[in-house]
C-alpha cells in the first residue's frame, strides 16, 4: 500500500505480511519506508503475551493479552459475513460492503464505504479490502485506500514468533521515542 504523506515529496508506502499457528495465534509482519521500520505484531495465545519486535531500533516491547483480545484469536468459523464472489488467488472469498457516516472531519462530513473480501476457510481473514470516504457535500472523493494481496504462501511460522535475544526490551514510549530520533536524523 502506498500513500501521500503530508509535508513530503515521497509516498509512504507500506507491506504486510501474517503468520497464523494451529492455536490461532499471529504474527504481522510490516515494513515501511518513510521512515524505514521493520516491526512484528506478535499474539501469542497460548501465553498470553503481546510482543512487539521493533527491527529498526533493536526493540522488544511486551504486554499481557487482555480478555478480551482473545476475540481476535484466528479459528475456522462456521459462515463469514457477506456472499460467495468467487477466489482471489486460488482461494474462496465472500464480499461484504458496510456504509457508515463520518462526522466532525476536518473536510467535511462524509460516508464511508468499506468493502471486504473475506476467506472463510481462513477464519474469515480480510484478503483485500477497499476503504473509500465520500464527501457528503459535494459528492469528492475523500479518501481511496484499497489493501490487495499480491501473493499468498503456505509454510511453517515457527520462526515469526522468534523474539530474539539480542534486543532490548523497552516501553512502547521509549521505542517510539527511539525510532522518531533515528527517523530525525535520517532527514
Amino acid at each position: 500500500m502506498s500513500s501521500p504523506e503530508k509535508g513530503s515529496a515521497y509516498l509512504r508506502t507500506w507491506t504486510s505480511a501474517r503468520a497464523v499457528r494451529e492455536d490461532g495465534s499471529w504474527v504481522t509482519i510490516s515494513i515501511s519506508s518513510h521512515p524505514l521500520q521493520n516491526e512484528r505484531d506478535i499474539r501469542d495465545f497460548k501465553s498470553g503475551v503481546y510482543t512487539i519486535v521493533e527491527d529498526t531500533t533493536k526493540s522488544i516491547v511486551r504486554q499481557s493479552i487482555s480478555l478480551e483480545e482473545y476475540k481476535h484469536r484466528l479459528a475456522p468459523v462456521v459462515s463469514c459475513k457477506g456472499t460467495p464472489a468467487g477466489q482471489i488467488l486460488g482461494l474462496a472469498v465472500n464480499y461484504n460492503e458496510e456504509t457508515s457516516q463520518i462526522t466532525e472531519n476536518e473536510q467535511g462530513d462524509a460516508t464511508a464505504l468499506v468493502k471486504t473480501w473475506v476467506v472463510p476457510e481462513l477464519g474469515c481473514f480480510v484478503l483485500q479490502k477497499q476503504t473509500t470516504w465520500t464527501r457528503n457535500s459535494d459528492g469528492v472523493l475523500l479518501v481511496d485506500t484499497k489493501i490487495t494481496p499480491i501473493s499468498i504462501s503456505f509454510q511453517a511460522v515457527d520462526e515469526f514468533f522468534d523474539i530474539p535475544t539480542s534486543y532490548t526490551e523497552r516501553t512502547k514510549e521509549e521505542a517510539w521515542n527511539l525510532l522518531s530520533q533515528r527517523a530525525a536524523a535520517a532527514y
